[in-house]
């Protein structure tokens, strides 16, 4: 696909991503994900639930579903401190996957691009490409789309780790201390 020009590869990008997000929602996988119903198969599973709820998560952010159900239900499942612990790793594998996903298809198709504003972007994230992931991550949080605009710039996958890592710590801490405070008045 390296072959293809940027704009070709974004594209195609885009029409998968889309694609999967319209199957997940015209399925009813979206409909089907619930908090309970992820809790209940991570519980269910053992052990293994943990592997199964990780790889969920990471498909469901594949697939432009919404992240915070999975904080929630790594909560309901595994209680507060664990299922934070839980949840935070969830976050990062999914992260992950994200961006493993589009730089597969797309390659580092933004830094190719030759527009001046989107080389200006892009020398940004090169100077201080840990800190580019870490205040993407921390303000929004596991919204899949910053990884694979992040994937498509020349970062690193290492940065992008470590960013991502630092920039979820917080914002993963918080969304579990809500919903177990949300969980325990609307039960």
């Amino acid at each position: 696909m390296s072959r293809l020009s940027p704009t070709v590869r974004i594209t195609i990008l885009v029409i998968i991503v889309l694609g999967l997000a319209a199957l997940a929602h015209f399925s009813g996988i979206s409909s089907w994900l619930s908090r309970d119903r992820v809790a209940a198969i991570a519980a269910d599973w053992g052990a293994l639930g943990i592997v199964v709820y990780i790889v969920l998560f990471a498909v469901a952010e594949i697939m432009q579903l919404p992240g915070a159900i999975f904080v929630v239900a790594a909560v309901a499942a595994y209680g507060l401190w664990f299922g934070t612990l839980i949840a935070y790793i969830g976050m990062n594998v999914a992260s992950m996957a994200v961006f493993g996903f589009a730089r597969g298809i797309a390659g580092r198709a933004l830094s190719e691009v030759s527009h001046p504003r989107v080389q200006a972007l892009m020398r940004e994230v090169d100077r201080k490409p840990i800190r580019t992931a870490f205040v993407a991550r921390g303000i929004l949080f596991v919204l899949p789309g910053i990884g694979y605009a992040l994937a498509l710039s020349s970062i690193r996958f290492r940065d992008y780790v470590i960013g991502s890592a630092m920039g979820l710590a917080i914002p993963s801490a918080i969304t579990a201390l809500a919903s177990e405070w949300l969980m325990r008045q609307f039960p």
